[in-house]
């Protein structure tokens, strides 16, 4: 079952500590080390086992992260997002099912920069490009179905599948030494619902998968 308001609260309140801790590790460590940012983007998912193919189903992401250098040119990161991901038909083509799936998000990540750029003044240098991979662990915490017309998946939303952890692939490139932009794949390592485990309602396994455009702003 999806989470009730009161684990929304507890939620919000996770959230909340993960913000007040961030900002403690970027001025109590230096920027030297640690630095963090605020992300805002867009997805675009797609869940395969719905009977509709492609990226059709545009949502929101925000949130804060935080990276510490290790060595050389790696650094590793953890993000705490709200993400929207959920599934659509082709806009042009009847059945019309809109079902969109909110999610927090706690991306662990490992980054290999490249394309040092010399600080100006007493500024420290910086890198310009990174690739990064890791794993995200997202907590379903309810959804919309916008026609509630019973096609897509809406006989399966009752049994969805609240845990959710994904394989995540992506790239940054800074414009300067704060802006930059990301894009990033992540496709789920679990079911988001199985027949005979989660119920019977619904036929097909539903597994998910998006992409992610964010725009960063590092301290």
């Amino acid at each position: 079952m999806l989470a009730n308001p009161l684990s929304l609260q507890k939620y919000r309140n996770f959230l909340l500590c993960c913000i007040l801790f961030l900002g403690q590790i970027n001025f109590s460590q230096g920027q030297a080390r640690f630095s963090a940012k605020a992300i805002a983007g867009l997805t675009a998912s797609q869940i395969d086992g719905d009977a509709s193919a492609g990226y059709h189903k545009v949502g929101l992401q925000g949130g804060l992260g935080v990276a510490a250098r290790l060595k050389g040119k790696q650094s590793a990161s953890i993000e705490f997002l709200f993400t929207q991901r959920g599934c659509r038909n082709q806009p042009q083509y009847f059945p019309y099912f809109s079902t969109t799936l909110n999610y927090v998000e706690v991306p662990l990540q490992w980054h290999y920069s490249d394309w040092l750029v010399a600080g100006e003044g007493n500024k420290s240098d910086w890198y310009r490009a990174s690739f990064n991979a890791g794993v995200t662990y997202g907590r379903l915490l309810g959804y919309q179905d916008k026609f509630k017309d019973g096609y897509g998946i809406s006989a399966a939303l009752e049994d969805l599948n609240i845990h959710s952890v994904c394989l995540a692939l992506g790239a940054t490139i800074y414009m300067n030494r704060h802006l930059g932009w990301t894009f990033r794949y992540s496709r789920a390592l679990n079911f988001l619902y199985k027949p005979g485990k989660q119920g019977t309602n619904y036929a097909n396994s539903l597994y998910e998968h998006f992409l992610a455009i964010q725009l960063n702003y590092r301290i």
